[in-house]
């Protein structure tokens, strides 16, 4: 348990609340407040006060964190928005900030504005770089993110410049990347897929024996930090043509809780591996619990029609899945893994104190 879950922060922002009444001018506290009111999933009250704050003092800071809660959460759609600089009193309605939408284009307005001065805090270019990745805007996202990097090598930035140089088919560039990011983990971000991604990236180049001690230190550190990458790990040895360690990771996995996507691989490395009795008990079990489950949704009384025929729709398109990658197999149709590189992100809200971010001072603009 984190120390700031022993934090009633509902009192505190009571508190906050009666100092802002008083100091209304006073963005600094607008800031901490917004983020209070973020611990205590108040969404729409930490969404007026950073608008509020932007409006007081327009500033990098103030701009920026306005921008990030638009990309993360979107905004409230609002009827009236005549007093934002007061405190709205509990009397007024709340139903007009419960329908959100998402704000990529604010936040990218904003940001955009904000880089025009080349501000020398990470942040921004960060957030920036994935709203570029996110319209797959990949040269566009690789300036950004190496300016980042420039102020501040991250997990973030490293991996994102990554992903792009992958999307781009420029994996030498890739792997480098990837492999600068992993050693940068850290209490803000233990993701292990900047590592995952090295490795897969290792693999498709060739270079199997850095390969395979990069596909060892996962499955060590995914059985240790308890992340359950084992079916993603074992990717790399798929890659590397060793469908032996492929099929031992794979054996031990319960398949209960897998996505038939999986199994194509799977069955190919055993078929490769003549174990064809293995690949028609694994699919014939499969088939026979989403036929069992398929026929308990149908026939329970309490579920709705559409949602009947819904289930049934997707579990027979399953089936068919399911049937059609044995077939396959059989033919010698080797499927091919799609991996797609995960973008990295953190929280970059200034002045988060969970997240020890630094708040800067800059000056208005």
């Amino acid at each position: 348990m984190s120390k700031y879950d022993e934090i009633d922060f509902e009192k505190i922002a009571l508190q906050m609340q009666e100092q802002v009444e008083k100091d209304p001018h006073n963005v600094k506290l607008r800031n901490e407040l917004a983020i209070v009111f973020m611990e205590t999933n108040e969404y729409e009250e930490a969404f007026f006060q950073l608008q509020a704050a932007a409006e007081i003092n327009p500033s990098v800071q103030t701009f920026y964190n306005l921008a990030y809660f638009y990309f993360t959460e979107g905004k409230p759609i609002i009827e009236d928005i005549s007093n934002t600089k007061e405190i709205r009193s509990s009397e007024e309605d709340e139903s007009m900030f419960s329908t959100w939408e998402i704000a990529d284009r604010e936040a990218f307005d904003i940001l955009e504005d904000l880089l025009k001065n080349k501000p020398e805090h990470y942040f921004l270019y960060n957030l920036m770089g994935e709203l570029y990745i996110k319209k797959e805007k990949y040269e566009e996202a690789i300036n950004l993110l190496k300016e980042g990097i420039n102020l501040t090598p991250s997990l973030e930035n490293l991996n994102n410049l990554g992903l792009c140089y992958y999307k781009k088919g420029m994996l030498p560039e890739a792997v480098a990347c990837f492999h600068k990011a992993h050693p940068l983990r850290s209490c803000n971000n233990y993701s292990l897929f900047p590592l995952l991604s090295y490795g897969m990236c290792l693999a498709k180049l060739g270079r199997e024996s850095e390969a395979r001690e990069v596909a060892k230190e996962l499955l060590f550190l995914s059985k240790k930090e308890e992340e359950g990458l084992e079916a993603d790990i074992a990717e790399i040895y798929y890659i590397l043509g060793d469908y032996e360690e492929f099929v031992n990771i794979y054996s031990k996995l319960d398949w209960d809780f897998y996505s038939e996507e999986f199994l194509p691989t799977y069955f190919y490395s055993l078929w490769k591996l003549s174990k064809t009795k293995e690949i028609e008990e694994l699919a014939s079990k499969t088939i026979q619990r989403k036929e069992k489950e398929m026929k308990e949704v149908t026939q329970d009384p309490d579920e709705e029609e559409d949602f009947k025929a819904e289930y049934e729709e997707v579990t027979t398109e399953e089936i068919t899945f399911i049937k059609n990658a044995v077939r396959e197999v059989y033919e010698g149709k080797a499927p091919i893994i799609d991996y797609k590189p995960e973008v990295e992100t953190r929280c970059y809200l200034y002045g988060c104190f969970r997240h020890t971010n630094s708040n800067p001072n800059y000056f208005s603009i």
